[in-house]
């Protein structure tokens, strides 16, 4: 595959009039010239084999080799192609002699698999070192562009999965289960780097990871009668990562005003900000806590009632980021979705719903809507802010450009994301067709989408991911600007002839 594109841009601002459209018409000091050109390249030449022995034992590999135009060239080209692999073997049991007398088992299979990929989604040119265009008093010019990383090579995980399927019961019921674990080695890390390089991050292959998992899918037929069927499925999952290196110590990332920490031991990607315990209700109540904060100029001021209060962790009476800790995950604990399908003579119904369960969101739209720190339009919710001595509220008071800190990012923001969804319900009718011989089927049904929500988070969607940066780098489990997911109901006729 070969990928080429283009784009250029001009931009003009503060001209005379607003009859004047060209950009040449706009401010020299303000004028932006721009664009980009991407190139990539791909190729991957792949193999596989599969073998089974008595329709018993089963054997399945794959080679391939991945090759991409997208990494550095200190090894002549070396790191720019990965081979990936994988095995599976599976035995399926229930086929044995020995399982003939045991008649509540109709199937049984063991399977394990061990497989090496690879990930190139580090953008076309994060290896090499260009420049972009910028305008300096009204002066055109050019600037480094990116910390070029010409060692960048795959970031490869290694997988390994065991598993069992089950069915019982003349596979009236039926289960699969899967553990697994990935190990990830050479894993692309945008490391922060000096404010006095004037860039935000540089990229290189110096973390690794693991992460262990469990699956379990299990479906049963409930109700088995000659006009009415039952079916009921379940999937749970459930996972924990653990960074196990990274090339400077931890990893602080910055987007959409949340703080992430990525720390050797820890799950990648943890909400990492100050703690609240509430709002100074009196001045009485600030004095006692007697802490301050450091404003820009260096003087220390006390907190005062309407303030936020937040926690003192390292004991010094100053609240800094020095105070910083963890303060949530948006990993879940467990996930999955549960099923039913029902069918009654000519009628069936059919129900998905999925579920999270702790895990934490920023809610970053709340926070744009309720800072009051400027002249943006804020929610209802602001007029329960605390405006007199004794006022018993969570909402601190109103500070114009909020010296004290009230609206940074801390645990004021982190919601319980924890969520139980309808996500399809469909309504079918078979119509009868002993009229109409030349059709040999007709149903009508009406589908659901995404109807009832079941949640205690405040936002308008939990189920949301947020990337405003467009670099495709956003970390999970944050909700800013995101679209929700919409209710959707349709009508529809299926006719087969």
């Amino acid at each position: 595959q070969s990928n080429k594109s283009e784009s250029d841009l001009g931009l003009g601002f503060n001209s005379s009039t607003d009859d004047f459209t060209l950009v040449g018409a706009g401010s020299n000091l303000l004028r932006q010239v721009g664009g980009a050109l991407g190139e990539w390249n791909w190729l991957n030449i792949y193999a596989n084999a599969n073998y089974n022995y008595r329709n018993k034992y089963f054997l399945t590999t794959s080679y391939a080799v991945d090759g991409s135009s997208r990494f550095g060239d200190k090894s002549n080209g070396k790191d720019k192609y990965a081979l990936m692999t994988s095995i599976t073997g599976a035995w399926l049991v229930s086929s044995e002699g020995f399982m003939k007398n045991i008649k509540a088992i109709d199937y049984l299979k063991f399977r394990a698999t061990y497989g090496h990929s690879g990930n190139d989604d580090i953008g076309n040119f994060t290896a090499q070192k260009y420049y972009v265009s910028q305008n300096l008093l009204g002066m055109q010019g050019l600037v480094r562009g990116s910390i070029g990383n010409p060692n960048l090579q795959w970031e490869t995980v290694k997988k390994f999965n065991i598993g069992a399927d089950l069915g019982i019961f003349h596979q009236r019921v039926n289960a699969s289960l899967d553990f697994y674990t990935n190990r990830t080695r050479n894993m692309i890390v945008y490391e922060t780097v000096s404010n006095a390089s004037g860039f935000d991050y540089a990229v290189s292959n110096a973390g690794a990871m693991r992460t262990l998992g469990a699956e379990l899918a299990l479906k049963a037929r409930i109700v088995n009668a000659a006009d009415l069927t039952v079916d009921l499925g379940v999937n749970l999952s459930r996972y924990k990562n653990e960074v196990q290196g990274l090339p400077n110590g931890d990893i602080l990332t910055q987007f959409a005003g949340a703080t992430y920490l990525t720390s050797v031991g820890q799950d990648a990607n943890l909400f990492y900000g100050l703690k609240t315990v509430g709002v100074y209700s009196t001045t009485a109540d600030a004095n006692t806590a007697g802490l301050t904060r450091r404003l820009p100029n260096g003087d220390l001021v006390s907190f005062t009632a309407g303030d936020m209060q937040f926690v003192d962790a390292n004991n010094d009476n100053v609240i800094d980021d020095k105070d910083r800790m963890v303060i949530g995950n948006p990993n879940a604990d467990l996930f999955g979705s549960f099923s039913t399908n029902i069918a009654y003579k000519r009628f069936s119904l059919e129900a998905l719903f999925n579920f999270s369960v702790g895990n934490d969101i920023y809610n970053g739209l709340r926070y744009n809507l309720e800072k009051m720190s400027g002249y943006e339009n804020q929610s209802a919710a602001v007029a329960n802010r605390w405006r007199a001595e004794g006022q018993q509220t969570d909402m601190p008071k109103a500070t114009w450009g909020d010296p004290m800190g009230n609206a940074e990012f801390s645990s004021r923001w982190i919601e319980d994301g924890s969520f139980v969804r309808l996500d399809n319900i469909t309504l079918g009718y078979d119509i009868n067709l002993e009229s109409f011989p030349s059709i040999s089927n007709a149903r009508l049904f009406i589908t659901g989408q995404n109807l009832l929500l079941f949640t205690n988070y405040s936002g308008l969607d939990p189920e949301v991911n947020s990337d405003v940066s467009g670099t495709g780098i956003a970390p999970v489990g944050v909700d800013y600007l995101a679209y929700p997911k919409a209710k959707t109901v349709s009508v529809g006729l299926s006719l087969s002839f």
